[in-house]
């Protein structure tokens, strides 16, 4: 009786041990989310942690090395805002420094940041967009901030389900030179600013203008001038720093009159309709013709305009009559912009200074859903960059003045929409599985859809049939996809994926059809924490066992 107590007794001792050992485990994964909630900052250790993360999760950690580190501190309170970490060959990242904000605020691995602090317009958006969200972190609500709380947490942890399986960006990685849809990095001065009207105190050819600049690449990027002319009703006073008309004084400022200007829109139109390369006369042409639609004012060291509905009356003038101008307190902006994105439509983005007084006009032409915007800041390529932006949007003030979406969207084309999910469970190795879904055109009557297979998961053995079809309409109803794939031949293992299904007219339409397949799990009872425990302590241990018997 005595030896099956004793025995009891043992075993219910190691169970206690076994628990206690998976509690401290348990403990100390949590241990860094208390220990930086209690302080918000962020070290400059944990940053570059993060940057190495990030570079990992994007399969770049082979092509691109941090070159060197610069903390950037508020003005005022010289308190630590981010960190930027200039890469090799080319790039960065920019981390914020507060735990309560994301931790990844922007990245490029196309353009450089530069090291200059004065006068960097990206800096100082940064500065200014942070500083702001800081200010209104009071209200935030708690799931979003316990969401990027959680982003910090599993980041330092080296936790792998911070990567997302199935990310996806337009345009896609790698089919465009910029990143972004529009490829052109169109900037300031000449030719763009060829003719721009002289400004008398410099002496100088005035600058192109931000709002120009900005408009007349999306316009480029469409290969239209949609049909725009001027005439005597679009004279205005040109009224500062100088003071004449345009276009009534073209002579005295040499700038195209507006019967010139018409002719020089003329060719530019009949160049795009031949798919023509642009001359830098067209280029010229359409930056001002953009800028006087915009009422632009023109000097030699800054042009623009007074707020972003001019921009937008400028787009009505090029009859771009379905935009709308969205305002930061509407809490649909995101969602219309990234539809927009993935639709192959770069919409224009207003950002302003904390005190309104003065701002800048650029493109966001690119998404990604981990909630990164590609941005064109219209500066030759300079400061370009994936931007994650304010989503303080409904809670508080932010940089942004306003976005103008639609701008000339096409409503007659069709639309790939798909449906079906493929999930298999406790699936043996080497088995053959069967699924479909299906794939339709709901654009409207009449359009025609061409879709294709663009890619499947990068595990198990793929047929699908049909992988392509043309000519779908509407009327035609849903076209079935069968699916056959032969699983992997690891067991204990969870895939996740999924098929890309892409519009072939326009392939920033496009589908994933998610797919997950899991393998049955080898049993394994054996706890190496617990052999450690038992490692660690073997010669106290029976001298305990002794003390309870």
């Amino acid at each position: 009786m005595r030896q099956i107590i004793k025995k009891k007794l043992i075993i219910s001792i190691l169970i206690i041990l076994f628990i206690c050992c998976n509690f401290v485990e348990a403990k100390n994964d949590n241990y860094f989310s208390i220990k930086e909630k209690s302080k918000e900052q962020i070290e400059l250790g944990s940053a570059e942690k993060i940057a190495y993360m990030k570079l990992n999760e994007l399969e770049k950690s082979k092509d691109y090395f941090i070159n060197d580190i610069r903390i950037i501190y508020d003005d005022d309170s010289s308190k630590e805002l981010f960190f930027i970490f200039n890469l090799l060959p080319k790039g960065f990242l920019v981390i914020s420094a507060n735990y309560n904000l994301p931790p990844i605020i922007a990245y490029s691995f196309s353009n450089d940041i530069y090291g200059n602090t004065n006068d960097n317009f990206l800096i100082e958006l940064l500065k200014a967009d942070i500083n702001l969200r800081l200010d209104n972190i009071e209200k935030i609500p708690d799931y979003i901030l316990h969401e990027r709380n959680s982003k910090w947490d599993n980041y330092l942890k080296d936790n792998d389900e911070v990567l997302y399986l199935d990310f996806e960006q337009w345009p896609p990685e790698g089919t465009t030179p910029t990143d972004g849809w529009i490829i052109t990095t169109w900037n300031q001065n000449s030719p763009y600013n060829d003719f721009c009207p002289l400004d008398p105190s410099s002496g100088t050819r005035s600058i192109a203008g931000c709002p120009a600049v900005t408009m007349s690449q999306i316009l480029n990027y469409h290969k239209t001038i949609n049909n725009v002319f001027f005439n005597d009703t679009d004279d205005y006073l040109h009224n500062y720093v100088n003071r004449y008309w345009i276009d009534n004084d073209h002579e005295e400022y040499d700038f195209p009159s507006f019967p010139e200007l018409n002719e020089y829109l003329s060719v530019l139109n009949d160049h795009y309709v031949n798919e023509i390369v642009l001359t830098d006369e067209d280029k010229a042409a359409l930056n001002f013709a953009c800028g006087i639609a915009a009422k632009q004012v023109y000097t030699g060291s800054a042009s623009g305009t007074f707020g972003v509905n001019q921009a937008y009356d400028a787009y009505i003038k090029f009859n771009c009559d379905n935009i709308e101008l969205i305002d930061n307190d509407d809490s649909d902006l995101y969602d219309r912009i990234s539809q927009n994105i993935k639709e192959g439509y770069p919409v224009h983005l207003a950002v302003v200074t904390p005190a309104w007084d003065s701002g800048h006009n650029l493109i966001i032409d690119g998404y990604n859903t981990d909630d990164f915007y590609h941005l064109n800041f219209g500066w030759g390529g300079q400061y370009d960059a994936w931007y994650q932006l304010p989503d303080e949007i409904p809670y508080g003030l932010t940089v942004i003045e306003g976005v103008i979406v639609d701008i000339l969207f096409n409503d007659n084309r069709s639309d790939l929409s798909c449906n079906g999910k493929l999930s298999w469970i406790d699936v043996s190795p080497g088995t053959t599985l069967y699924g479909n879904f299906t794939i339709e055109n709901i654009g409207v009557s009449g359009s025609f859809l061409n879709w294709s297979i663009e890619s499947v998961p990068d595990w198990g053995a793929w047929e699908l049939t049909p992988s392509s079809g043309s000519n779908l309409t509407p009327d035609d109803g849903s076209v079935k996809v069968e699916v056959k794939v032969v699983a992997p031949d690891k067991k204990g293992k969870e895939y996740i994926g999924g098929i890309k299904i892409v519009n072939e007219e326009f392939r920033g339409d496009s589908h994933y059809i998610q797919v997950s397949l899991i393998t049955p799990k080898i049993h394994n009872t054996f706890n190496i924490d617990f052999f450690k425990f038992i490692v660690k302590y073997q010669n106290s241990l029976p001298k305990i066992l002794h003390y309870f018997l």
